[in-house]
């Protein structure tokens, strides 16, 4: 993720930062007082198109204000702090690695080839099935990404897919771009 300075607004996370060679996002938002409605959190997320099905499980900040990856590439992170599939409002943000330089291919690994109108689901720990609708992808310079739109918790229920990509710079340790899937609810 690109290296941004901090800086919170009443709409949402504004800010990302790099943490390791896979980038990570940085929400700047006051985590404790973020309110959700009694849904269930994710805990999987299919996508038929490419024949994939993975865990989640949820993530938060650390101490640096950091949006955490799980440290599993085969698994993905939901920030919990944001929507919940099913809520009315808000951004549902789950990122993920395209790769590891230990452990090879992420579970993002072909998000990038993820077309419009592809079907996405995500199950909830009490079984709740949601589908979605790819509705864009796009591909973005670090120090291009348009933080305020990915983490908006003021637009209607919307999936946002998050992934390294573009050019691995060897000397910098870490992609130059980031892929962004953008989805709305079925029938939306």
């Amino acid at each position: 993720m690109p290296d941004a300075p901090a800086q919170a607004t009443a709409t949402g996370p504004v800010a990302v930062g790099e943490r390791e060679w896979w980038g990570a996002v940085r929400p700047a938002v006051a985590e404790a007082g973020r309110k959700t409605p009694n849904l269930a959190p994710p805990i999987g997320l299919r996508l038929p198109s490419l024949g994939l099905s993975v865990r989640i499980v949820p993530v938060t900040v650390d101490r640096d204000g950091v949006l955490e990856v799980p440290a599993n590439p085969d698994t993905l992170g939901w920030w919990r702090f944001g929507a919940r599939p099913g809520q009315a409002q808000g951004s549902v943000v789950i990122d993920g690695h395209v790769d590891s330089a230990t452990k090879g291919l992420g579970a993002f690994a072909r998000l990038r080839e993820l077309e419009p109108g592809a079907l996405v689901l995500t199950e909830s720990a009490a079984g709740d099935l949601r589908r979605y609708r790819v509705t864009g992808r796009r591909q973005f310079p670090k120090a291009a990404l348009p933080v305020k739109t990915i983490f908006s918790q003021n637009v209607q229920e919307r999936l946002v897919l998050i992934t390294c990509g573009g050019q691995f710079n060897e000397d910098e340790g870490s992609y130059e771009d980031n892929i962004v899937v953008f989805a709305v609810p079925q029938g939306a």
